[in-house]
C-alpha cells in the first residue's frame, strides 16, 4: 500500500515536470541589425551595380548626381568645339578604345590619356570635350548611357592625373556616330571609343 502511494506521488511529480517543460517558451535574444553606415567604405567602393538596359547616366542630371559623391563637379560643354588640327594636337588627342560593353580605361588608353594630360598642363587655357561612342549592339537608350559612362571614365582618369574637372566637358553620342558604319565586329570595335574635341 505504501509503495503504491509513493509510486503514484512520484508519477504525478514526473507528469507535472514534463508538462511544465513542454509549455516553457524559449526566449531568444534579438539579433542586432547592422546599419548600412557600419559597412566599411572600402567594401562599398568595391561593389559595382549591374546596370540594366534602361539604367545609366544618360542625362546631365544623372552625371552630376553620380559625380557628387566623388567631389568632382561636372563641366558642361559650352561654345564651339573643333577637331584637333595642328600636328601636335593630332598626335596628342588620339581616339581611345574600350572593350565590348565596358567603360574601364584600358592600358593602351592610359598611355594616350597621359599624353593628353601633359598637353593640357602645358596649355592651361585649353578646354576639351570628351565624346563617348558605342557600337550598334544594345538599345539606343542603353548605348547613350554607356557612351556617357565611357566619357566620364576618361574624364575621371584625367582628373586623377591632375587636370581640373572644369576644363573638361562630356557628351555621349551612343551609337549615332559610328567610326565605321559597317555591321561587322571590326567596325563595332572601332566605334567603341572616346574622341576628343577642343573647346573654343
Amino acid at each position: 500500500m505504501g509503495k503504491k502511494i509513493i509510486f503514484g506521488v512520484g508519477f504525478l511529480a514526473l507528469f507535472f515536470f514534463v508538462a511544465g517543460c513542454a509549455g516553457r517558451v524559449e526566449i531568444k535574444k534579438p539579433v542586432k541589425a547592422v546599419a548600412p553606415e557600419a559597412t566599411s567604405e572600402a567594401t562599398v567602393k568595391e561593389v559595382k551595380p549591374i546596370l540594366e538596359p534602361n539604367e545609366g547616366l544618360a542625362t546631365k542630371e544623372d552625371q552630376a548626381q553620380a559625380l557628387q559623391g566623388e567631389g568632382i563637379p561636372v563641366a558642361m560643354s559650352e561654345g564651339v568645339t573643333r577637331e584637333p588640327v595642328t600636328d601636335e594636337e593630332k598626335a596628342v588627342f588620339k581616339t581611345i578604345y574600350f572593350d565590348f560593353d565596358k567603360s574601364d580605361i584600358r592600358a593602351d588608353a592610359r598611355l594616350a590619356l597621359e599624353k593628353v594630360t601633359d598637353y593640357l598642363k602645358k596649355n592651361p587655357k585649353v578646354k576639351i570635350v570628351i565624346e563617348g561612342n558605342c557600337d550598334e549592339l544594345g538599345t539606343e537608350e542603353y548605348n547613350m548611357a554607356l557612351g556617357e559612362r565611357r566619357a566620364l571614365s576618361a574624364r575621371r582618369y584625367l582628373v586623377s592625373l591632375g587636370i581640373a574637372p572644369e576644363r573638361m566637358g562630356t557628351v555621349s553620342y551612343g551609337e549615332n556616330q559610328p567610326t565605321d558604319p559597317a555591321h561587322t565586329e571590326t567596325a563595332w570595335a572601332l566605334t567603341r571609343n572616346c574622341q576628343f574635341k577642343i573647346m573654343e
